[in-house]
């Protein structure tokens, strides 16, 4: 194959824009960062390598950033980059860009896809109406995007500002301390049935499940994909999202994750 997408998703929104990149472009494998980290010895002899992910605080996911400081990259290589919000962009292209070009490559394009959020802890599922409208701009947009990789186009990258690029490593800092802090705040209630379909999703293995009750470790990327994808919705983060309504990808499997 000629091109490769590297995709992190938590419910399934950043591996459907995955999917419908490499179907539109053809001849393009797809794979997840967190299964690339497991199995080692990653591949990089493509013409095109495409990274797809969701913000998270405005930056990276921590997991992206340290798969990306892996790898080593020619500037022949087209690299571009596709990231899934709900909310605001901020730092994370102009991040990425500078991760691309210290393992010695560039990124050539950069866009974005607002899909609907999924960030439990803060906030429910959008309304179905609103999800669905969402999804259909998704498969647009997809397609101007794949048009564009296609066609080996340059975009202009966000840089963001001199502060918010000095910050941006400490903040990662900050916002990694947080996120294990919190990962303690995860919680079930009486309909477990110990399923372990948490422990399988969670990209980062941070999750056990001992004596049929899951367990949080101090590695959590706050993806949310324990919570929106357990079937008897018995995780709970705090109190916060007891009344609050789960989220999932609805074009995205279970099976499609684990």
């Amino acid at each position: 194959m000629k091109n490769i997408i590297f995709y992190f998703t938590g419910t399934g929104n950043s591996l459907l824009v995955a999917r419908d990149i490499s179907n539109n472009i053809g001849d393009t494998r797809v794979e997840s960062i967190a299964q690339a980290i497991k199995e080692g010895n990653i591949d990089l002899s493509y013409d095109r390598i495409g990274f797809v992910f969701p913000v998270y605080y405005s930056l990276m996911p921590k997991i992206v950033k340290r798969f990306i400081e892996k790898l080593s990259f020619n500037k022949e290589q087209y690299i571009f980059s596709v990231i899934t919000l709900g909310g605001i962009l901020e730092m994370a292209q102009s991040e990425l860009s500078s991760c691309v070009e210290e393992r010695g490559g560039v990124l050539n394009a950069a866009f974005k896809v607002n899909m609907p959020g999924n960030y439990i802890a803060s906030y429910g599922a959008f309304p179905k109406i609103v999800q669905g409208f969402m999804l259909k701009k998704e498969k647009k947009k997809t397609k101007y995007i794949s048009n564009v990789v296609n066609e080996k186009g340059v975009t202009p990258i966000s840089k963001g500002d001199i502060l918010s690029l000095h910050t941006s490593k400490k903040l990662h800092k900050i916002v990694e301390e947080d996120f294990n802090m919190r990962a303690q705040n995860f919680r079930t209630n009486n309909k477990c049935t110990g399923c372990k379909v948490c422990e399988k999703v969670c990209s980062v293995s941070n999750i056990r499940v001992t004596n049929s009750k899951p367990e949080w470790g101090n590695s959590c990327e706050h993806c949310m994909a324990c919570i929106q994808w357990c079937p008897a919705k018995a995780i709970e983060y705090s109190n916060k999202t007891m009344k609050r309504v789960r989220y999932h990808n609805p074009e995205v499997k279970i099976t499609d994750l684990i």
